[in-house]
């Protein structure tokens, strides 16, 4: 696959981020695209998160609670976020948002992991609300083949801690790292469905 191809195909969920953050006037984003999802609990590596937010520190909490909550779908048989950083190091790459096509499958064959997951911090701020701090925050997630470069899946999602606040302050979120909890699972149900969208139009052509 050549250097642009691998662009279109790896860059193509950032051109959607922009047209579904145009098209949508919600508070709260939800979107995904695509259901080309593996079923047979593969192996996969969760890279650490790209920062877009401006704050640095928020990458790795990101990552972290991206992790756990990949860990707990049981959706793939997840590598220890260790073995990426080694691998990350032992084969110079400094930021997984840079790798080219070469890099990505040199990555997948040293984790002997066929798929890679790839995470922008789109959003990690506070704002005021009635005299009170609260967590706003959004992010992407790509899930791709690193055999041929294709995205099989991407979702973006942005939550605010009071989006879900009802009278006297009941549901609402204070602490980001919750908040980047709750976006992560609910934008992994996502994927979930996309998967079992998927499972289903194979069995309906098998018939």
């Amino acid at each position: 696959m050549t250097a642009r191809a691998w662009r279109t195909r790896f860059g193509w969920s950032a051109s959607l981020l922009l047209a579904l953050l145009a098209t949508s006037g919600a508070p709260a984003v939800r979107k995904s695209v695509g259901g080309s999802i593996p079923n047979d609990h593969p192996r996969a590596a969760l890279m650490p998160f790209e920062n877009l937010s401006g704050r640095e520190e928020q990458a790795q909490t990101f990552t972290k609670v991206f992790f756990a909550q990949l860990v707990a779908s049981d959706a793939f048989e997840m590598v220890d976020p260790t073995r990426v950083e080694q691998a990350m190091d032992s084969l110079g790459i400094r930021a997984s948002a840079s790798m080219s096509p070469a890099q990505v499958k040199t990555m997948a064959d040293t984790l002997h992991a066929p798929y890679l997951l790839f995470g922008s911090v789109l959003e990690s701020t506070t704002f005021q609300n009635e005299n009170q701090s609260v967590p706003s925050v959004g992010a992407t997630l790509r899930l791709v083949d690193a055999a041929t470069g294709s995205v099989r899946w991407a979702g973006v999602h942005f939550r605010a801690g009071d989006d879900r606040e009802t009278l006297f302050g009941w549901g609402r979120v204070r602490s980001v790292e919750r908040l980047v909890s709750e976006l992560a699972s609910e934008m992994l149900a996502d994927f979930r469905e996309a998967g079992a969208r998927h499972r289903a139009a194979q069995s309906r052509r098998k018939q």
